[in-house]
């Protein structure tokens, strides 16, 4: 069913509700809901947020299934609910007006009133990186919804949160959000957000001053502590035995604790096992890569302003061709609007096509790990099972170091995955093959030309620029 087709549908089934129902629960529970998706095998209806999910979910399923019945002529198999960014704004938005009309302060308001100053984010917060500018899909739809469950009742649920997934899939705006909501809401609760690496470096500056208290007592007094990038602590055995005191410290006093990484905790290399346990203990959820609808919705989300310059066939040519992380989808839609806005022209699928170039070509050929084994197999002429056997006779060891090198550069693998495919080895040793070949590389002009070659080989590229 196409779009326009579903929305009329579902505006005819709100108003037969509203006859079943009633005008004064319509208002409350059915009013601010839009159509999704809407055939046979599923309906899934967008909702301001997770309260009005959960009241839909519990108590009007029935009656919705059959007004659509009634309306459309078929009984959707299932029903879905999904909070909706633009309904969670436009519903905050009724909310205040409502209050000003009454002549009644916000809830911030009053608590800022009682409030002492809230201490000072130390790292400044992305101001679009908001929950309510989240595009929510199936990719993040867990990880959303405990986000928002956490910023509405910290240290009540979900404690600690872990939230994790690869590169620019929006991690740090789901933290960062979280973090900017706590402090609308409860601007007397001590919230920080901060990357991992600035925990690491604190504690080590309060060890070499010998004075840790003044470090414990800042962080373990925290309402909140909500830290980014946590794969940066591994290896490094003392920042996280400080840090599992800190978390055992804020989660028995009732505090919140939300940590992010690219790495589900049981996948965390060097970690301690009481720390890993102790993630594994709360909620886990994780980000994955945008399918097409939700591409389509982030990409109509960042042409704001520039709607009128995309006719509808490009933006769907660029949901179905970006199939990419969420920074990359948004870095190529920002040059085409940037193009766009220099012309003034409609953007053509030929210029759609021509800006996303270098992205389509990337993409033309896939480079697997088994095609990195067999490229350099065969340039190097040892056997796959010297590759993957612990020999460490030169022609061997390089070829292997060669193998993770380019592993290392053209896929997406972890350094664990890397090294349990080439023989088993650790990602320790994945890191010494990669900055033994950086090394190599600027020495020798021969060997940068053969790795050159193989990269060249394995892309399918013609272009001469080198590693180095």
């Amino acid at each position: 069913m196409t779009e326009l087709l579903a929305k009329e549908n579902w505006n005819k089934v709100l108003t037969d509700l509203q006859e079943h129902v009633g005008e004064e629960v319509f208002n409350l529970w059915l009013r601010n809901t839009l159509i999704v998706r809407l055939e046979p095998e599923l309906i899934e209806v967008g909702v301001p947020n997770l309260v009005v999910s959960d009241w839909l979910k519990s108590q009007f399923t029935g009656e919705i299934l059959d007004s659509v019945n009634r309306v459309v002529g078929f009984r959707p198999g299932d029903i879905k609910y999904s909070v909706n960014g633009h309904l969670f704004r436009q519903l905050r938005k009724q909310e205040e007006t409502a209050r000003r009309a009454a002549g009644e302060p916000s809830p911030t308001s009053r608590e800022r009133a009682k409030a002492e100053p809230a201490p000072k984010q130390i790292f400044n917060l992305n101001e679009r990186y908001t929950l309510d500018r989240v595009i929510v899909g199936p990719n993040n739809q867990l990880a959303f919804n405990c986000a928002w469950e956490v910023a509405r009742k910290p240290g009540e649920s979900f404690n600690p949160l872990f939230i994790f997934g690869r590169t620019g899939v929006g991690k740090s705006h789901m933290l960062q959000g979280i973090a900017r909501e706590v402090l609308e809401r409860f601007p007397s609760k001590e919230t920080l957000y901060i990357p991992a690496e600035y925990f690491v470096n604190q504690y080590v500056q309060s060890l070499q001053r010998r004075d840790v208290e003044p470090f414990r007592q800042r962080f373990r007094n925290l309402d909140m502590l909500i830290i980014d990038d946590l794969h940066f602590l591994s290896g490094k055995d003392a920042s996280q035995q400080e840090l599992l005191h800190t978390l055992n410290a804020l989660e028995q006093a009732g505090k919140q604790v939300v940590l992010a990484s690219d790495q589900h905790p049981r996948d965390l290399e060097e970690f301690m096992e009481q720390l890993t346990t102790r993630f594994m203990q709360g909620m886990i959820a994780e980000i994955e890569l945008p399918p097409r609808n939700t591409r389509l919705a982030i990409i109509k989300s960042k042409l704001e302003g520039h709607r009128q310059l995309f006719p509808q066939p490009v933006i769907e040519f660029l949901a179905e061709k970006l199939e990419c992380n969420v920074r990359e989808l948004e870095g190529y839609v920002t040059r085409l609007v940037a193009l766009a806005g220099l012309t003034g022209e409609k953007v053509t699928l030929q210029l759609a096509e021509q800006a996303l170039q270098d992205f389509l070509s990337s993409r033309s050929r896939m480079v697997d790990l088994t095609d990195i084994e067999n490229v350099v197999i065969a340039h190097y002429g040892v056997t796959s099972a010297q590759l993957h056997s612990r020999l460490r006779k030169r022609p061997v060891a390089l070829a292997r170091q060669v193998c993770m090198f380019l592993a290392r550069r053209l896929t997406s693998y972890s350094l664990k995955e890397i090294g349990r495919f080439f023989g088993g080895k650790n990602h320790t040793t994945v890191v010494f093959a990669v900055q033994a070949i950086e090394e190599k590389i600027k020495k020798s002009a021969a060997l940068n030309d053969e790795v050159e070659h193989l990269r060249r080989t394995l892309m399918g590229d013609s272009s001469a620029a080198r590693l180095r």
